[in-house]
């Protein structure tokens, strides 16, 4: 699918972060799963440099928010990124898409057994991990749902309160906050230090090794979550991934 959206600027949710929305047209994208990504295109940017004007962004917002898609990315300098501060409302974007599998099982609606889902994002790699939280926790209230979200600073952590909000409203999800290099005392719920994986298989219990895991973040963090998952005894073929190629 290919259509001509319009931008609308957002604003800045963390330290170095902006959100922005894309409004399409009509049935352009009549739904996607809940975790993809789109490849979005300024089609007249104020500003461009030899790495393009595209980038592929997952997708923060849940289905239900068509004919709007939600994005969060960190400001890193590039024309790209520049443009979303640049731009009017209404500017023109070029949407392809949606891509990607890093979604949830089929059928999970006959997930009675308790098996639990388990998301590790780092950073901005909550993006398509909100889109799937904010579709899928009340849709099924009989799986649990645990969340382990590491950021480098608070300052730089995305959707912190509505996180808890989200952990507060649901009684099948468990959220897990952990800062590795806090500049001063942390408000309560979020951890110092880093996130390590008996700190996970400890909080998600016995049932960790039924569980299906979800990582997405740099794609070192990736690796090494996955990395760490499998020495657990965890099973390549429930580790599902989204490193974020354009992040180190």
């Amino acid at each position: 699918m290919e259509a001509e959206g319009k931008f609308y600027f957002a604003g800045s949710i963390a330290e170095k972060t902006a959100m922005f929305n894309v409004e399409i047209p009509g049935n352009s994208i009549r739904t996607f799963k809940p975790g993809q990504y789109v490849y979005l295109e300024w089609m007249n940017p104020p500003v461009t440099d030899e790495i393009g004007n595209g980038r592929y962004l997952s997708i923060a917002s849940p289905p239900a928010a068509l004919p709007v898609l939600s994005f969060a990315t960190r400001m890193t300098g590039s024309a790209f990124k520049r443009c979303i501060e640049m731009l009017s409302d209404g500017s023109l974007v070029e949407v392809s898409g949606p891509f990607g599998s890093f979604s949830l099982p089929e059928n999970l609606e006959k997930n009675v057994s308790g098996r639990p889902l388990v998301f590790v994002a780092g950073g901005i790699g909550i993006t398509p991990v909100r889109s799937i939280l904010l579709d899928s926790l009340s849709r099924y209230p009989q799986v649990p749902f645990f969340l382990f979200v590491t950021n480098r600073t608070f300052e730089s952590s995305l959707f912190q309160k509505e996180l808890e909000e989200l952990a507060k409203n649901n009684k099948n999800f468990i959220l897990d906050q952990t800062v590795t290099h806090p500049a001063g005392p942390l408000p309560d719920g979020v951890n110092p230090g880093p996130l390590s994986p008996q700190r996970i298989c400890e909080r998600v219990g016995e049932k960790a090794r039924e569980g299906e895991f979800y990582i997405s973040g740099t794609p070192q963090m990736v690796g090494s979550v996955k990395s760490d998952l499998f020495k657990m005894g965890m099973t390549l073929e429930r580790i599902h991934t989204d490193p974020f190629l354009g992040y180190h």
